[in-house]
């Protein structure tokens, strides 16, 4: 049998995921080493004003783990895409739990009042979004991180024009084409961008 630091083999994240259910703890922190990086990325995606971000990035690692313990390898899904559901869940899960009790440190904002940028304070990513321009890359990373996580959690908030609407925005990002491709007036496809991302804020705070 190949020992999992050998050089000549090269072991998938869904290989080192049973690996590691089965009781091999280098698998296990093979693949949390893997995914470090990850959990790392998206902890600033929804790190809130006020905070500890290793608060956060604790949160994204339970959610690791929970991925690499509760991973099928039967099922379609990848590791990597059960593992950033799980992370994602974890995250989310700790912010909404948060909003209701409203004396946990992690009760003080949401992905979408994030600053823009660092030497900006001011302007936030929502902010960007009061006119029919285009989304902005760094918040398309949160909407369609948290819309992923609503859908497989099996919660029904958008209608299905804003489903669309909101797949098309993540597939091209160009209000005038998906305008055109829709039927629909740009003002129509901004104000069901801005429902869902109202939407997306009471879904994180309720």
């Amino acid at each position: 049998m190949c020992k999992i630091d050998c050089n000549s083999c090269i072991l998938s994240d869904s290989d080192l995921a049973v690996m590691a259910q089965g009781g091999d703890l280098d698998a296990e922190e093979r693949l949390m080493r893997r995914y470090k990086e990850t959990v790392r990325i998206k902890s600033k995606m929804y790190y809130m004003a006020g905070a500890d971000e290793d608060d956060v990035v604790q949160e994204g690692m339970i959610g690791l783990l929970k991925a690499i313990r509760q991973f099928d390898a039967g099922k379609a899904a990848s590791f990597e895409t059960f593992a950033n559901i799980c992370i994602t869940r974890q995250i989310i899960s700790a912010i909404r739990s948060a909003a209701r009790d409203k004396h946990r440190a992690l009760n003080t904002s949401v992905p979408l009042s994030n600053p823009l940028k660092p030497e900006n304070e001011d302007l936030t990513i929502a902010d960007t979004l009061k006119t029919n321009m285009e989304e902005d890359p760094e918040e398309l990373l949160v909407l369609k991180d948290i819309a992923y996580y609503i859908r497989n959690n099996g919660d029904n908030v958008f209608s299905d024009f804003e489903m669309q609407v909101l797949s098309e925005v993540l597939k091209d990002n160009d209000y005038r084409k998906i305008s055109a491709k829709l039927g629909k007036s740009i003002k129509s496809i901004d104000n069901a961008m801005q429902r869902v991302k109202k939407k997306i804020v009471n879904y994180l705070w309720n």
